[in-house]
């Protein structure tokens, strides 16, 4: 009977304690983790039972740690701005330069094409064309069937060199460059022979382009603060009339650089002086046909 009664309190308080867990809702003693759990086992997925322990894994190394806020353990708002600027600032670098390499090479091979274009119009035309053309120019006539003569005797030596370099196998090699060059500089240079004047009046007549024109003007270059526009086009620079690309990179490389020098541009029906330092203009070049001036 007194074990019995010596029970009673025992029960009692344990029925206490037991009540006191269900009433505040905590959780049953295997909800708690073990000494032994670490936090490379623990992981940060919620669940659906909001009284069950939530653990967040940590780096151990200091650095990785930087820009995580103490409550959620993810990168800070201001971290994430700094990298996206970050990647946009290196994304329009790139875009800048495959733009630039990209204006270079239609550059080039417009100039490619150009030349191309040229030797096919020059091989169609024929001696008869091409002595009116060079006539209508102001080549006097006696001088245009000269020229004449001695392209076509040029022409041949050159189909005969071929012929003997593919029949001797030295076609190719060191001789046969040094042959062909040869016959170049024998036949002179046209535009030197009959001048810049009659040149350009050549050049129109046989529907070829004949002037520099400025696409655009990069800002802040020396083209910007001589007043060029788009759609200029460059008459003369440092005194000498540029025809294509090439004449004009010449100009601008020879000389001092820095040295002001006068470029003239037709806008319209106007002609604009202006002086620029020797070097690059800063213009985006192309080329158009214009009728010569007077």
């Amino acid at each position: 009977m007194k074990a019995t009664w010596a029970l009673i309190p025992l029960g009692f308080v344990a029925g206490t304690i037991f009540g006191a867990l269900a009433f505040g809702d905590l959780p049953p003693p295997s909800a708690v983790p073990s000494p032994e759990t670490t936090a490379s086992d623990a992981t940060p997925e919620a669940t659906s039972d909001p009284g069950a322990l939530q653990l967040v894994q940590v780096p151990q190394d200091p650095e990785a740690r930087q820009g995580m806020t103490p409550d959620s353990g993810a990168p800070s708002e201001d971290s994430r701005i700094t990298a996206v600027l970050a990647s946009w600032r290196a994304t329009d670098a790139r875009i800048a330069d495959l733009q630039s390499r990209l204006v270079n090479v239609e550059r080039t091979l417009a100039e490619r094409l150009q030349a191309e274009a040229s030797d096919r119009r020059e091989a169609s035309k024929t001696a008869d064309d091409r002595r009116d053309l060079l006539v209508a120019a102001g080549v006097r006539a006696d001088l245009a069937d000269d020229i004449l003569w001695r392209e076509s005797r040029i022409e041949l030596d050159r189909l005969n060199l071929r012929d003997q370099a593919s029949r001797e196998g030295w076609m190719g090699s060191d001789r046969y460059r040094e042959a062909v060059n040869a016959l170049s500089e024998e036949g002179g240079n046209l535009r030197e022979e009959i001048g810049d004047s009659a040149w350009d009046r050549y050049l129109y007549l046989s529907g070829e382009d004949n002037r520099v024109s400025v696409s655009s003007v990069i800002p802040g270059s020396a083209a910007e603060a001589a007043g060029l526009q788009p759609g200029d086009l460059i008459e003369s620079y440092a005194g000498g009339q540029p025809f294509g690309f090439n004449d004009l990179r010449q100009a601008t490389t020879e000389g001092e650089k820095g040295e002001l020098v006068p470029v003239r541009v037709r806008r319209g029906e106007r002609l604009i002086d202006a002086w620029v330092p020797r070097g690059p203009l800063g213009v985006r070049m192309g080329m158009t046909r214009a009728e010569p001036l007077p």
